[in-house]
């Protein structure tokens, strides 16, 4: 899903660029593969709970992403069903994000708990 918002966000970046809008275009390049880089960085964690850091992190962007789309919106940069869409999208994405990582400290308390024993 980081993916395919990334790529999402890559066409509007294209899109902003060709009206003129280079400093937002820039701006969402680099978005567009912030989310799923934090979530690959994190993978090599060597524990779930440093793991579920990075995935508080991808939300962090998810959400940061969401509030520069209402930003364009409020500025009619994109159109309404653009901004619908991948707000949609981005609040799915956090909502995953944010299972995984309960999910991950889950795991990490349950082996805290297992070495304890």
């Amino acid at each position: 899903m980081a993916t395919e918002i990334g790529h999402r966000l890559y066409d509007l970046a294209e899109d902003l660029e060709a009206k003129g809008h280079q400093e937002h275009a820039s701006s969402f390049r680099t978005h567009s593969c912030l989310i799923s880089s934090i979530l690959a960085e994190g993978s090599n964690c060597p524990t779930k709970g440093e793991f579920a850091l990075f995935v508080s992190q991808a939300r962090g962007a998810a959400l940061r992403v969401a509030n520069s789309i209402l930003f364009l919106a409020g500025r009619e940069l994109i159109s309404e069903a653009e901004e619908s869409e991948l707000i949609n999208m981005l609040k799915r994405e956090s909502k995953m994000l944010d299972n995984f990582r309960q999910s991950l400290e889950r795991a990490e308390r349950s082996n805290e708990a297992i070495v304890q024993a």
